[in-house]
């Protein structure tokens, strides 16, 4: 690091108390070995606050900067980018959609789901992320979660992601799900910000979903796409203690966990366990 870094990073460092972001920013791009210009984080500021998650948007605006931003980034178009449709508050499309990089870039909002299943002995089934997952490997996770593609309702977002990850397909829903039908137990925004370079501006429509598994389901689940290590049959107290004290617990179990606590202790006639 030569003298003249080492005096900006010192200056950084005092400017904290005065605006954090925008001295953290500040060190990051000069820091960091990616090509990502101040300026362009301004920009960026700039469309994530107007837009409003794509509430002040038009599709053909959002068309332009997407472009530009392929442009910057190098990230052109491939037939296999993953494509989310834009959403108000309450979930319900507006009618465009957006690649998911994008959506996170600028901070669009769009759909995510989460699903609780237990077994027929009322075990709580939580997700263990394969070690090869490149975010929280290896961590407790809900036993489904992902995102709503674009073009899909709820329900077939939902019923493709137990397919993708457990391999219980939407057609045969009657021979591995109770009662052939998912609960739904909550739904809730959430909007986070990671100032690195890129940011990565997360604004979630999050929908949480239950069911319960027959003995034939728990005996077809299947990993095929690698994204699931294992499922940890366990009670939901258990559960509810691993998130509390935040053990190896991914966040996306973190923040739906207590939804699931609420309705199933509701469910069951219960009351919050006493602590042992």
């Amino acid at each position: 690091m030569t003298a003249r870094e080492e005096t900006a990073i010192q200056g950084m460092i005092a400017a904290r108390s005065a605006d954090p972001i925008l001295a953290r920013r500040r060190l990051l791009s000069m820091t960091t070995s990616t090509s990502f210009p101040l300026t362009w984080l301004d920009e960026l500021d700039v469309l994530a606050a107007a837009w409003a998650g794509g509430d002040n948007v038009t599709a053909s605006a959002a068309e332009a900067a997407l472009a530009l931003w392929r442009a910057r980034l190098q990230r052109p178009a491939v037939p296999e980018e993953e494509w989310l449709d834009v959403v108000t508050p309450s979930g319900e499309p507006y009618g465009w959609s957006a690649p998911r990089w994008f959506c996170h870039l600028v901070g669009l909002r769009h759909r995510v789901v989460y699903v609780y299943l237990t077994t027929p002995q009322g075990l709580l089934a939580l997700q263990m992320r394969a070690h090869t997952k490149p975010e929280w490997p290896s961590r407790f996770d809900t036993t489904v979660a992902g995102h709503v593609k674009a073009g899909r309702t709820w329900e077939e977002g939902v019923m493709a992601e137990i397919e993708e990850e457990l391999g219980l397909a939407a057609i045969t829903r009657k021979r591995w799900l109770a009662n052939g039908r998912l609960q739904p137990v909550a739904g809730y925004e959430r909007y986070s910000v990671d100032e690195g370079l890129p940011p990565y501006r997360n604004r979630q429509v999050n929908r949480i979903f239950a069911g319960t598994l027959t003995a034939w389901g728990l005996a077809h689940v299947g990993f095929a796409d690698g994204e699931v290590g294992g499922l940890y049959l366990c009670r939901p107290e258990e559960a509810q203690r691993l998130v509390t004290t935040g053990f190896l617990v991914a966040p996306g179990l973190q923040r739906s966990f207590p939804y699931w606590w609420a309705w199933w202790l509701a469910q069951s006639g219960q009351t919050v366990p006493a602590a042992p």
